[in-house]
């Protein structure tokens, strides 16, 4: 809940249990949002949380649009995360948090994938998802149209005989293409892609997990912006981990 006020995210209301400290959202009362009592316990009835706070909050979605995202890209010049049929919501809510962290311009999720707004894609995008522009149920032959129009790229993640993600451009404004769990990317979407990249592995793995695959490449990316613009493209380990 912190997470979504920090952001700016609109609270309709608050759900409250007896007990429940408001301390650190006693100023919504003050903007106006209804404060509703429940009893003891009823909470746990309605949330899929072993163990949820005594409070709840109601917010309001705050949607983008495919144009907004992709234009988002090409004025930065950041990549578009796009999660292809992805349905488990471990995986998606991870990638909208690699999304934000890598400087990505926005996640696209097309139709099959799961609702952004499931509350485990909520959970495991660490409030990323209150930040990083979302759209959802978009149909991905109408994305890649939009996107090669705006002049994007599009690098489809592949499981063998790709381009080792670091020999590839990847600095340019581009759409990253995450295929779904169990089958990849469909073949009428790999076809359209203009780089294929292949993460090289070693052992009997066959593959990597959507969340794995997706953050290697979005931050081979961003390693990769850093070097053109003459910052560091390293990372250096510390006590308090990367730098």
């Amino acid at each position: 809940m912190a997470e979504a006020i920090t952001a700016g995210v609109e609270i309709d209301a608050l759900y409250v249990e007896p007990g429940a400290d408001l301390g650190p959202v006693s100023h919504l009362v003050d903007t106006g949002v209804d404060v509703i009592e429940v009893g003891k316990g009823s909470l746990r009835k309605v949330l899929d949380l072993v163990n949820p706070q005594a409070m709840v909050a109601l917010a309001r979605q705050r949607p983008a649009t495919l144009a907004e995202v992709v234009g988002a890209a090409r004025e930065r010049s950041r990549p578009v995360l796009a999660l292809i049929g992805l349905q488990d919501p471990g995986n998606a809510g991870t990638l909208v948090r690699v999304a934000e962290a890598a400087g990505c311009a926005g996640v696209v999720l097309t139709e099959g994938s799961v609702d952004p707004w499931n509350p485990k894609v909520v959970r495991a995008s660490a409030g990323a998802l209150f930040r990083v522009p979302v759209v959802s149920e978009v149909d991905a032959a109408a994305m890649l149209s939009v996107a090669e129009a705006a002049g994007l790229g599009i690098v489809a993640t592949v499981a063998t005989e790709g381009k080792l993600p670091e020999a590839t451009d990847l600095a340019a404004p581009s759409v990253l293409l995450v295929g779904a769990e169990a089958h990849g990317l469909p073949p009428e979407v790999e076809q359209r892609a203009t780089i294929r990249a292949t993460i090289p592995m070693e052992g009997a793995v066959e593959s990597l997990n959507a969340g794995i695959a997706g953050a290697l490449l979005a931050f081979e990316a961003a390693r990769q912006r850093r070097g053109a613009s003459g910052e560091s493209g390293s990372w250096s380990a510390t006590p308090d981990g990367p730098e």
